[in-house]
């Protein structure tokens, strides 16, 4: 069954409160959805200041560069 575009942004933005920074992969494999559109959800979501995109020159892991994402910091005087 096809999910709506709202519910996997949802879900991106409950799993980002709950884990904190994740790498595109991760947030693939928690929301069972694949990275392109992923990536999609999460441009709308930079767009709209829900959350950062952040690009990194290697991994500790693997050495090679990821791109991890994070919930923006809301200024409560906004």
């Amino acid at each position: 069954m096809r999910r709506r575009g709202l519910e996997v942004k949802k879900k991106i933005l409950q799993i980002l409160k709950e884990n904190g920074e994740m790498s595109l992969g991760e947030l693939e494999r928690k929301t069972n959805t694949n990275n392109l559109t992923i990536l999609n959800h999460i441009k709308e979501l930079e767009f709209f200041e829900k959350v950062e995109i952040i690009k990194h020159k290697r991994s500790d892991k693997t050495g090679r560069p990821y791109t991890s994402i994070r919930l923006k910091i809301q200024d409560k005087h906004e």
